[in-house]
């Protein structure tokens, strides 16, 4: 195949900007993620390519018409190319399952050898004249849906802060962290607290109580505190630390030494808001 494929695509104007190898089962979205539950499993994380976001009342029929010209263009495999329709208004299409681990002595993510191709195979996509209609594509985790009780979505709240107790990151063998953060939260609120979640992009959080922009005191000299109210909660043994995946974890001090991360106050997101 030559480095430039041609995607004749009667679609023009409809694509905005751009966002691997398959395994037997797929998820309900249709992307093959098989867990690690096998020595036969792949290891490492699932991501995929993340083609094109397309936005407007008519979203799901233009980026269906990409999806459906993509699935025929050769050497792209049909059944990898997916279609979402996301909450926030924006349809997504994607391409491939691809497991990619992390290097122990690096701590960065690999990128398989198959991903690396199929990257530069989708954003060299276009017609003769040169134009790239997947430019922008790039490699994203496996889109999961948010799980737990929309009551408790941190965002749903009307405050400015809430305590921050725990932190749910993907790693190579543990997936589910947004399912990790809604049970925690629900075992929060069976000990009667009154917790809340979060989903971002990348990692989910666990918070306790809310509270107003006067939390945190600003005195005219010296560094911020906090209120007595929020003191008290960080005495709680239940609330006293802000776990990584379900432990506690230490981060180096000024000192050189390592000490637990103590619970802190975050600000509320925006319902929209998964940057934090």
């Amino acid at each position: 195949m030559n480095a430039r494929v041609s995607l004749c695509i009667a679609v023009g104007a409809c694509l905005p900007a751009f966002g691997g190898c398959a395994t037997v089962e797929r998820n309900e979205a249709g992307f093959a993620v098989k867990r690690g539950d096998s020595a036969f499993a792949p290891k490492g994380s699932p991501w995929t390519i993340r083609c094109v976001e397309v936005r407007g009342p008519d979203r799901l029929n233009r980026i269906n018409q990409v999806a459906g010209t993509l699935r025929r263009t050769p050497g792209i495999r049909p059944r990898d190319v997916i279609v979402t329709d996301d909450a926030d208004g924006v349809a997504r299409l994607y391409y491939g399952t691809y497991y990619r681990k992390t290097d122990p002595e690096t701590g960065k993510r690999l990128v398989p050898k198959q991903l690396a191709r199929d990257v530069e195979l989708i954003k060299e996509l276009g017609p003769p004249s040169g134009e790239r209609y997947f430019i922008f594509a790039r490699t994203v985790r496996v889109p999961t849906p948010d799980v737990g009780d929309p009551a408790w979505m941190l965002s749903s709240v009307d405050a400015a802060y809430s305590l921050q107790v725990g932190v749910f990151e993907p790693t190579d063998e543990f997936w589910d962290y947004k399912q990790a953060a809604a049970d925690f939260c629900a075992a929060l609120r069976d000990k009667g607290y009154e917790a809340y979640y979060h989903h971002g992009a990348g990692a989910s959080m666990v918070t306790v109580g809310t509270f107003g922009e006067d939390a945190v005191v600003i005195p005219p000299r010296g560094l911020p505190y906090y209120r007595p109210e929020i003191i008290a909660l960080q005495e709680d043994a239940a609330l006293k630390y802000n776990l990584l995946n379900g432990r506690i974890y230490r981060a180096k001090a000024d000192d050189g030494t390592k000490v637990p991360v103590k619970s802190r106050l975050v600000k509320v997101p925006a319902r929209s808001d998964d940057t934090w």
